[in-house]
């Protein structure tokens, strides 16, 4: 009899831990137990550039369509001679010196006169924060780049086109501004995607 008592004590015992438990458990109230609560993140973006082989092409066009801007892209070059760049009256110049625009890394530096044919209208009037710029390549593909951040810089200023092989990929556009021209504007544009033009 006393042992039947015993456990039925013990029965009884071992029921209401488990229930107790049970009402107690995270899961049944909906949440996470302490040991895994997790402080609340963005979800981050996956982009192309974490994609395992790098895609590149050569830049023929560039757009910026806030802007207004809609350009052929001609090889440029920078004359050390004679301290000049290469530049045209109606295209937009890629430096020869820089990354071709790819989803891996580097920069990619596109140039250009602060003329109204040119790059002047972003110049005169500097595109919203996150208004986007787009690259095609000879190999059918569109480069998507989002506006980071935009500053003016002397011509001497030149640091911005130091270690262009590092990084994540981005695009620099760089025009002349100022009543004599003697800004070099410098619009910093992060990576977004590639996708095929067809």
């Amino acid at each position: 009899m006393k042992r039947r008592l015993v456990y039925k004590v013990l029965s009884l015992c071992l029921a209401f831990g488990v229930i107790g438990a049970m009402l107690g458990s995270p899961y049944l109230v909906s949440q996470q137990p302490t040991t895994q609560q997790i402080a609340p993140s963005k979800v981050p973006i996956v982009e192309a550039r974490q994609s395992h082989s790098k895609i590149s092409g050569k830049p023929i066009r560039i757009t910026v369509p806030s802007g207004g801007v809609d350009l052929l892209v001609e090889g440029g070059s920078y004359n050390a001679s004679t301290n000049t760049w290469k530049l045209s009256e109606d295209k937009a110049m890629y430096s020869d010196i820089s990354v071709l625009p790819n989803n891996i890394n580097g920069l990619t530096f596109i140039y250009g006169h602060g003329t109204d044919r040119v790059f002047g209208k972003i110049g005169n009037k500097n595109p919203p924060r996150g208004s986007e710029a787009y690259i095609y390549t000879d190999n059918g593909l569109v480069f998507t780049y989002g506006l980071k951040s935009v500053q003016n810089l002397k011509p001497q200023d030149t640091w911005i086109l130091n270690d262009q092989q590092v990084g994540p990929p981005r695009l620099i556009i760089q025009t002349c501004t100022g009543l004599f021209s003697e800004w070099r504007t410098i619009f910093e544009y992060s990576f977004i995607k590639v996708v095929t033009s067809t």
